[in-house]
C-alpha cells in the first residue's frame, strides 16, 4: 500500500525528541524525518533519495538530509548514551513489575557489505567475511564493521549500545589527513566490548543473575575476567585448541570414553535436532576459576565437534546449551538492523557522518523495541506482538494519517489536478 509521512508521529517525537539535546529545530526536523522515514520505507536500499520521497513535510530535502549527517555540528555519542540509559531504565521497571530474575547480554558483531570498488567511505575496508556465498577477495568483504551489546530479559528483547570498528591500519591511513582532535584512536574490539560492559554495568536491575553470551572470536582472558568482577557468569564457543587443564579440548572427547553421552534437544521454529555432548571441568590457562566445558557432537562420529565454556560449574549440560542459544536473537536484530532499517545503506564519506547514521538507525530500531514492550508496563502478565508486527503497526499509523490528509484536500476543494501537484510534485 502506498505510504506516506505526512507529518510526524506523536509516539515518536515524544520517544526521540528529548534524546536531541541541543539541536536546533531544523536539525530536529531532520532527525524525526529520517527515523521516520527509515521505518516507513520498504525499498531494498535506504539511500536518502528514497527516504525524502516518503516525506510530503514542506521542509523536507535530500540535500538539506546530507548535509545534517556530513556538515551539521552535531554527536552522536551523547544520543547514543542517553538512548541506553533510558533503555536500561525501562528494563528495571519491568523486572521490578514482573519479578524475571534471569539476564542475559550478547556480544556480537556484523559486516555492513559495499561494493567491492567502494573507495571513498572512510569505514570501509577488508574484513574477514564467515559467510562465504558473500566473499569478494579471497575470505574477505570491502565492508565496514560494528559490534553490538543486546539484552534478554525473559521476553523483552533490546539491543543496548553498538560500537564502530575501525581496524589497526585503516586508522594509521585515516590518521594521515587529520590533526588535533580529529584523530581517531584504534580499539581492539575486545577493548570495545570492555567500554561497553563499563558504560551498562551500573544501570543493569539489581537482584538479577546475569550471564554474558558470546563466540569464539571474544573467548579472551581479559573479558572474561572483567565480567567475573561484575558478578556475572559467561558462556561462550571456543576453539578446538583452547587448552583445559593442559589438555586441548580436541582430545577430551576419548579421554572421556568412560562417561555416558548426554543428549540435548535443540529446538528451532520449524524443527528439532539431537545433539550427543560429554562435559569436564577443569580450569583454563591464565584464569583463576573452575569452567565448564561442553563438547557437542551432531552424531556420535562427527569429525568437527562444537565446543563451549561456561564459568557457571552449577548449571547443567542442557542449560548451558539452552542459555547459549538465546545469543541467536543477536543474528535477529542484525537481520532487523541491515535489511530492515538500512544500517548498510549510508552514502555519507567521514567516520562521524557514518557514526551519525548509525546512531539514528539504532534509535529506530530502540523505538520499535520499546512501543514492543510497552503492554509490560501496564499489565506484568501481557502478551508481547512480534517485533515485525509492531513496525507494521507504525507504518498503518501512516496510511490512516495519509488517508486523512487526502479527504481534508478534497474537502478543501482541491481539484484533481491540484492534489496530483500536491501528493506527487516533480
Amino acid at each position: 500500500m502506498l505510504t506516506w509521512i505526512v507529518a510526524h508521529s506523536d509516539s515518536l517525537c515524544n520517544f526521540l525528541t528529548p534524546f536531541l539535546i541541543g539541536f536546533s529545530p531544523a536539525q530536529i526536523r531532520h532527525a524525526l524525518n529520517c527515523v521516520e522515514a527509515l521505518m516507513v520505507c520498504t525499498s531494498k536500499h535506504k539511500t536518502l533519495s528514497a527516504l525524502t520521497r516518503l516525506l510530503r513535510l514542506p521542509h523536507a530535502d535530500q540535500f538539506a538530509l546530507a548535509d545534517f549527517f556530513r556538515a551539521s555540528p552535531w554527536e552522536s555519542a551523547p544520543i547514543q548514551q542517553a538512548l541506553t540509559v533510558f533503555l536500561l531504565q525501562i528494563v528495571c521497571m519491568i523486572q521490578q513489575r514482573t519479578g524475571w530474575r534471569l539476564l542475559f547480554l550478547r556480544i556480537d558483531d556484523a559486516l555492513c557489505p559495499k561494493d567491492v570498488a567502494t573507495h571513498a567511505l572512510e569505514a570501509v575496508t577488508f574484513h574477514f567475511d564467515h559467510c562465504q556465498s558473500r566473499r569478494q577477495k579471497g575470505n574477505f568483504t570491502k565492508s565496514s564493521r560494528y559490534v553490538t551489546l543486546g539484552l534478554q530479559l525473559g521476553p523483552v528483547q533490546c539491543g543496548l549500545v553498538w560500537r564502530l570498528y575501525l581496524p589497526r591500519k585503516l586508522v594509521k591511513q585515516l590518521n594521515r589527513t587529520r590533526n588535533g582532535d580529529t584523530k581517531l584512536i584504534f580499539h581492539k574490539l575486545t577493548a570495545l566490548v570492555e567500554q561497553m560492559l563499563e558504560e551498562i554495568a551500573p544501570h543493569l536491575p539489581t537482584g538479577c543473575r546475569v550471564y554474558v553470551l558470546f563466540d569464539a572470536w571474544y573467548d579472551n582472558q581479559h573479558l572474561q575476567k572483567q565480567i567475573r568482577r561484575y558478578g556475572w557468569h559467561w558462556i561462550c564457543a571456543t576453539r578446538s585448541n583452547r587448552s583445559l587443564s593442559d589438555r586441548p579440548l580436541s582430545h577430551w572427547w576419548l579421554h572421556l570414553n568412560h562417561q555416558r553421552i548426554t543428549h540435548v534437544v535443540v529446538r528451532s521454529a520449524t524443527r528439532r535436532h539431537t545433539y550427543a555432548t560429554r562435559f569436564i571441568i577443569g580450569r583454563l590457562r591464565h584464569y583463576p576459576d573452575p569452567v565448564v566445558a561442553i563438547i557437542s557432537k551432531r552424531k556420535p562420529r562427527d569429525t568437527s565437534p562444537a565446543y563451549f565454556l561456561c564459568s557457571d560449574t552449577t548449571l547443567s549440560v542442557r542449560t548451558i546449551v539452552k542459555y547459549y542459544g538465546y545469543r541467536w536473537q543477536a543474528e535477529v536484530d542484525n537481520w532487523f538492523l541491515k535489511e530492515r532499517f538500512g544500517l548498510a545503506d549510508y552514502r555519507v564519506q567521514s567516520v562521524e557522518a557514518i557514526g551519525r547514521w548509525h546512531t539514528l538507525v539504532f534509535a529506530a530500531y530502540a523505538f520499535v523495541q520499546y512501543q514492543r514492550v510497552v503492554p509490560l508496563l501496564k499489565n506484568p502478565k501481557a502478551q508481547l506482538q512480534p517485533m515485525g508486527e509492531v513496525l507494521c503497526e507504525h507504518q498503518r499509523e501512516h496510511v490512516r494519517q495519509t488517508v486523512r490528509c487526502i479527504a481534508d484536500l478534497v474537502r478543501q476543494g482541491h481539484t484533481d489536478e491540484e492534489l496530483l501537484d500536491l501528493l506527487l510534485p516533480n
